[in-house]
């Protein structure tokens, strides 16, 4: 059986909110394309523009935040202040008991 779709706010695909992105995962749909329909009917009328912002705010603070994924830390996160500690596998190498050693003393004027 599949699993149940759920009206929620999206963890990865998310430029503020993640309100337009859960919208665009419910329905299939691309959510670039829905942020931009909403910038241009938001702009469309000079009235609309606060009334999209106040229901924008208004869904955002009911519709719960996807919980199915796990948060990935990512670059927008920082100004939002979310997670910091990187994820437990990045593909980055550590190399230990590794000692510096100065270029310009082993090589002075040339020796």
């Amino acid at each position: 059986m599949a699993a149940k779709k759920r009206f929620v706010r999206s963890r990865t695909n998310r430029l503020v909110g993640g309100v337009l992105g859960g919208i665009a995962e419910y329905f299939n749909w691309n959510a670039n394309l829905l942020r931009l329909i909403y910038v241009l009917v938001s702009l469309a009328i000079p009235t609309h523009g606060v009334l999209g912002l106040l229901v924008y705010v208004v869904v955002m603070t009911f519709m719960p935040l996807d919980d199915s994924q796990p948060a990935t830390p990512n670059f927008r996160d920082l100004f939002r202040g979310g997670d910091q500690q990187e994820p437990e596998h990045t593909g980055r190498k550590v190399i230990h008991d590794v000692t510096e050693q100065d270029v310009k003393d082993s090589h002075k004027d040339g020796e």
